[in-house]
């Protein structure tokens, strides 16, 4: 059974930044804003203004839930590398 790695990467790095912001929630996006890892995601959840941590958790939850289906994906379907 082949692993599409793309697939694997990208469910895998959904997952920990999920958890992290579901567990951290604004210490998360200020870490990342203080190293300079703000992508557009982030940039859009620091500008909403939002401060709810059940909401962080909210999201988080669902980030990581993508990131499991991606997990599952990739090893259910054979990459295409030659």
């Amino acid at each position: 059974m082949a692993i599409n790695k793309s697939k694997l990467i990208g469910g895998v790095t959904l997952v920990a930044e999920g958890a992290a912001l579901a567990y951290y929630g604004t210490q998360y996006l200020d870490f990342m804003q203080r190293q300079g890892l703000m992508g557009s995601g982030k940039r859009l959840l620091r500008a909403t203004g939002i401060r709810s941590g059940k909401v962080f958790a909210a999201i988080g939850i669902a980030e990581v839930a993508v990131g499991i289906l991606l997990l599952t994906n990739a090893r259910s379907q054979p990459s295409f590398a030659a």
